[in-house]
């Protein structure tokens, strides 16, 4: 704050004879990391002061300053509130991107799903789970930043969309029986072309991330927290062979999938890619309406 006083001493003589010459409506000076607007309007003059940090995809503003002065009179008051404002890196000239600390959330990725109960990859569901063919779909698209200072965490939150595609042995299928969800078994020779339980889900995540630069335009990153999920849909299919032709048919009934409930997510990476890693510690199924399985997947991520 010295530093500043210092040049408010050289500007005070400007401010004080700026009758007997004109200046510009507005003069920007800058100082290091500090900003001066002077503006010269209505028969004043006023001054504002700003501290500049800008940090990668963040500007940072903060008003330090602000002084009115009106002949030989003046008013002056100091500020410790601030703002930020993100520029996303993809929308700046090469020439001018930083090393960044984007935000990892906003994104699409793709990972392997099981279903297994607790971490018993032995149990009823995990068991006839085709792990091969059992995807997990993410499309992240807004995210809020909260920052905490000059701190190196900051908190993710936002909204997405996952999609769920848990395919089965094909002897398998999840159907509803008397109001409950139940696994069946085909007979010797009638199985399924193709058996899968398909889940859609709002996300809303909440997460606390850091980042370690390793070059100038790369930094690694982690995050990690809770993903909060609502149900929008679900269905149970089979697919058969009937006269050469693949027919599907859809399960009737309400599958007593659990319509909200929430991901325990870890996610790292290098700049733009990672890997993450998802566990749901409440079941798939409700209580006592479904056999027990909490769903776990892992899978790439690329974020933008």
């Amino acid at each position: 704050m010295r530093q500043l006083t210092i040049v408010l001493f050289f500007l005070l003589p400007l401010l004080t004879t700026a009758k007997s010459f004109e200046l510009p409506s507005d003069t920007i000076i800058y100082h290091k990391n500090k900003k001066i607007i002077i503006n010269d309007s209505n028969n004043d003059i006023k001054v504002d002061i700003f501290r500049i940090n800008a940090e990668g995809d963040t500007v940072y503003n903060e008003k330090i300053y602000e002084g009115v002065f009106v002949g030989d009179k003046s008013v002056e008051k100091e500020y410790n509130n601030s703002f930020t404002v993100s520029i996303p890196d993809i929308f700046k000239p090469k020439d001018k991107r930083r090393n960044t600390r984007p935000h990892h959330w906003n994104g699409f990725g793709i990972g392997f799903s099981n279903v297994p109960k607790g971490f018993n990859f032995d149990g009823e569901m995990a068991s006839i789970v085709n792990v091969s063919r059992s995807l997990q779909y993410n499309f992240n698209f807004a995210t809020v930043v909260f920052e905490f200072g000059k701190s190196n965490f900051r908190g993710n939150t936002g909204m997405g969309i996952q999609f769920n595609s848990i395919h089965f042995q094909n002897n398998k299928a999840i159907e509803v029986v008397d109001y409950k969800s139940v696994i069946t078994t085909t007979e010797v020779g009638s199985e399924y072309r193709d058996t899968r339980l398909h889940a859609t889900y709002l996300t809303f995540p909440l997460l606390l991330e850091t980042s370690f630069p390793i070059s100038r335009h790369s930094h690694i990153f982690l995050n990690g927290g809770v993903v909060l999920k609502a149900k929008t849909a679900s269905s149970s299919k089979v697919w058969k062979d009937v006269d050469g032709k693949k027919r599907k048919t859809k399960m009737p009934g309400d599958l007593n999938l659990r319509p909200v409930t929430f991901d325990i997510l870890v996610q790292a990476g290098i700049n733009h890619c990672g890997v993450f890693a998802s566990y749901s510690p409440m079941s798939l199924f409700m209580n006592n309406k479904g056999p027990k399985g909490n769903q776990a997947t892992i899978g790439l991520q690329f974020y933008f």
